[in-house]
């Protein structure tokens, strides 16, 4: 948003002047971004503020780059390629839903009419923004579905945060911190929007989940969260934090960090990895159901008939994902077509079959 274009006292004495747009879009629809960069260049500001959820703050972040260059291809940026932000204005990000995490993190996700949703960034974290403000006053009086579904990205960035193999010692302390408070003040948040501690923590834990995961890269849940919610418009959050225990099963084969998220929640078994994963997904599941969210695809409300028909093709754009880059290893296309059909009834992988071995 730009501040309001009225002239007050403000203004009169320090000759500051402010117009608002205010069309932002769930998920952030390229055609809004692009609306709202002509805007920009129309009115020339120095100082852009983005005021509101992840979708308005990542409509901001892309409508920045189309404002200081309106040839770039949000499709292709490319990760070796700085995006040469801040020729002609900084950014102020100020979240109203404690999620996403973009008022920290360098990369915006933007959909696209074909359903694809991408997240986006060029080589340096230059889509941080210049300042985040934290006013958990805004965050008040939130839907309890909204709090879910934005707390539930926060606990998929913060557990993303730290399995990614870039997670550092730095990095992980942050995200388990992160992960220790989603579980103790989300519940809260969820049964009463005018609770203010817990709108603190829940503010306090998504930036937390946002430093982690902008510092280390987002896991495979990301990838499958981006696939279907561009394709069938269900909120980010809950998907992403459907698919997070499949991402715990796949990246069991290659790291026991997750054993560290079990010591954190005090429930981890020292005579069995295998029953630690599965009270850790037990302890996620149930939270999701604590807080209404699915567990599947189908309770997510994805039509049956429309995944099976375009499976294929939400296999082949879940591998081409930049979030699968972060990952401990590449699936292929069969495992993420088992991944994706497992996750439509709710079953978890078979991590003995030989698909998976």
């Amino acid at each position: 948003r730009f501040a309001p274009k009225v002239r007050g006292p403000y203004e009169q004495r320090h000759g500051i002047k402010f117009e608002l747009w205010d069309k932002a879009k769930p998920d952030a629809p390229i055609d809004t971004i692009q609306e709202c960069a002509e805007q920009m260049r129309k009115y020339g500001p120095d100082l852009i503020f983005a005021l509101g959820g992840g979708s308005s703050l990542d409509t901001a972040k892309a409508a920045w780059l189309l404002y200081e260059h309106p040839d770039a291809d949000l499709r292709i940026l490319s990760p070796l390629v700085p995006l040469n932000l801040r020729n002609k204005a900084k950014l102020v990000a100020i979240p109203t839903t404690s999620g996403t995490g973009s008022e920290v993190t360098g990369i915006a996700v933007v959909s696209f009419p074909d359903g694809v949703k991408l997240g986006t960034g060029g080589a340096l974290p230059e889509f941080v923004p210049d300042f985040a403000l934290l006013d958990p006053t805004l965050t008040v009086g939130m839907p309890p579905q909204l709090t879910a579904g934005t707390g539930g990205d926060a606990l998929a960035h913060a557990i993303d945060g730290f399995l990614v193999p870039r997670a550092d010692e730095l990095n992980q302390a942050v995200a388990l911190k992160a992960i220790t408070m989603v579980f103790e003040w989300l519940p809260r948040a969820w049964r009463d929007g005018g609770d203010l501690m817990a709108r603190i923590k829940m503010q306090q834990a998504a930036m937390m989940a946002g430093i982690a995961l902008c510092n280390a890269g987002s896991g495979i849940s990301h990838a499958l969260g981006h696939t279907i919610g561009g394709l069938f418009h269900i909120h980010h959050g809950a998907l992403v934090l459907l698919f997070i225990p499949y991402e715990l099963q796949v990246y069991s084969r290659a790291t026991d960090r997750y054993l560290e998220i079990c010591d954190l929640l005090g429930i981890r078994d020292r005579a069995s990895d295998a029953t630690s994963l599965a009270r850790l997904i037990d302890k996620i599941r149930g939270l999701m159901a604590e807080l209404k969210l699915p567990a599947s695809l189908r309770e997510a409300g994805v039509p049956p008939a429309e995944f099976e028909n375009n499976l294929d093709a939400i296999a082949a754009q879940a591998a081409s994902d930049p979030a699968c880059y972060f990952g401990w290893f590449d699936l292929t296309r069969r495992q993420l077509t088992d991944l994706f059909r497992c996750a439509y009834e709710g079953k978890l992988l078979d991590l003995n079959s030989a698909l998976w071995r």
